[in-house]
């Protein structure tokens, strides 16, 4: 085939980042397009740049080393020059010369050393979208490595035993997918789940979920997606470590700023049934569990709250959630949608280590914060925020007076010895009016 050509000569030309496409010597090999008309291209070049007195003359004779030669010569083993073959292949003229240079730079990059780091990967599938023309089945295989590579080194904390082994290359890993779309981070967790899952326990993995603790958003998004999995649902023994996973993430004061909401709600359903309604429900009532029908609200004749029949108006409290305390710990406190002016408090009393109650039990116009924590086998207990030494409790007749069934409070001690006295069931009251 005749053709006809057109010689193209690169020049210092620039790069991104402030390098140059140096073509000095006999060491840089550089690609010329003669017609862009022809189907294929035809034409390989090997072209002498920059001439010194001691060199020969510029040479445009026609050399017989392949694409893979060419563009082997231009790396010269450094990752990063795959910049400039990417800009040369910018200037291909044709298609076909286009994608013949993406799939061969592609697989010389692959006998690099650096093709084992993941975020030398992702920086080069970043620097391919950029491109023009680039054909999707290469950008979905350089992807897939990018997967590959980081669910690879992610694995390795799930390896150890020892929970204070640093991991920097891990690390920066989670920290450079903070740039990028959440969606790199769910298929490098699934690849990651069906590799570790086929060598460790879930329950193993589920603790080791910790690695993606400096980032809410993939901690989350780790916890929730490995509940997803077939091994985790046949498992028991994970969920409870899970759930641990994710009561430490709603400890953090910022989470429902930085977890997006449909995230959020996927973490809340993972909890039991009574924490759940404190993140989801608008209003909550409190039920002892000693009784289907002993809701707190005021007693009938005085300000101390009792555990009453069912009421539509009076059993439920908006809930409002805060931090405090030495480690600041999430803390709760129950508005009434009633009176809309009062809380649950308990007033300051010096409670005593014994098995002795004390009515100190309000409705109060002061805000009080409750620390919620799960009991096995259901329901919650609430400790006072200020000192978690009380933990309120009712439903013993012994303690009341005709129509007024205190509740009351025991010291945190005694909760044990008296668990279904001061255990309560949390209830979504959300559409009562």
């Amino acid at each position: 085939m005749k053709l006809a050509a057109y010689l193209l000569l690169f020049l210092g030309l620039t790069l991104i980042g402030g390098e140059t496409l140096s073509a000095s010597g006999n060491n840089s090999r550089l690609l010329a397009v003669l017609n862009s008309t022809v189907p294929t291209f035809d034409v390989l070049l090997h072209i002498n740049v920059l001439p010194t007195e001691s060199s020969p003359p510029l040479s445009t004779e026609i050399d017989s080393l392949g694409l893979e030669s060419i563009i082997r010569a231009e790396i010269k083993g450094d990752w990063q020059r795959a910049r400039a073959v990417l800009l040369l292949a910018h200037e291909a003229r044709t298609f076909q010369l286009k994608h013949a240079i993406y799939e061969t730079l592609w697989l010389e990059l692959q006998q690099t050393p650096q093709v084992y780091d993941p975020l030398k990967v992702l920086d080069f599938y970043e620097h391919l979208e950029l491109q023009l023309d680039v054909p999707p089945a290469l950008l979905e295989k350089v992807y897939q490595a990018f997967v590959s590579r980081s669910a690879q080194l992610l694995s390795a904390p799930f390896y150890t035993y020892s929970r204070s082994a640093n991991f920097p290359l891990v690390a920066n890993l989670l920290q450079r997918l903070t740039l990028s779309t959440l969606d790199y981070l769910r298929d490098i967790l699934e690849a990651l789940f069906e590799v570790v899952l086929s060598l460790e326990s879930t329950l193993s993995v589920a603790q080791r979920l910790s690695i993606f603790s400096a980032n809410l958003t993939q901690s989350a998004l780790a916890n929730v997606q490995l509940s997803r999995r077939a091994e985790f649902q046949l498992d028991p023994t994970a969920l409870p470590a899970l759930q641990d996973n994710l009561r430490y993430l709603l400890e953090h004061p910022n989470f429902s700023q930085e977890v997006e909401h449909s995230l959020r709600q996927e973490v809340y359903a993972l909890l039991p049934s009574d924490e759940r309604v404190l993140y989801t429900a608008q209003k909550v009532c409190l039920r002892n569990v000693t009784n289907d029908n002993a809701y707190i609200y005021e007693c009938p004749q005085t300000y101390l709250i009792c555990s009453n029949a069912w009421d539509l108006k009076k059993a439920s409290y908006y809930v409002q959630r805060g931090n405090g305390g030495a480690n600041n710990s999430s803390q709760f406190a129950f508005y009434s949608t009633y009176w809309r002016n009062r809380y649950i408090a308990m007033e300051s009393t010096n409670q005593t280590a014994g098995n002795s109650i004390l009515k100190n039990i309000y409705s109060r116009v002061n805000i009080n914060w409750w620390r919620v924590i799960q009991v096995q086998g259901g329901g919650v207990a609430l400790y006072d925020a200020a000192t978690s030494g009380s933990v309120l409790c009712g439903g013993n007749p012994q303690y009341w007076d005709g129509e007024e069934r205190y509740v009351y409070t025991r010291s945190a001690q005694q909760f044990d010895a008296n668990r279904r006295e001061c255990t309560w069931s949390l209830e979504d009251c959300s559409d009562v009016a």
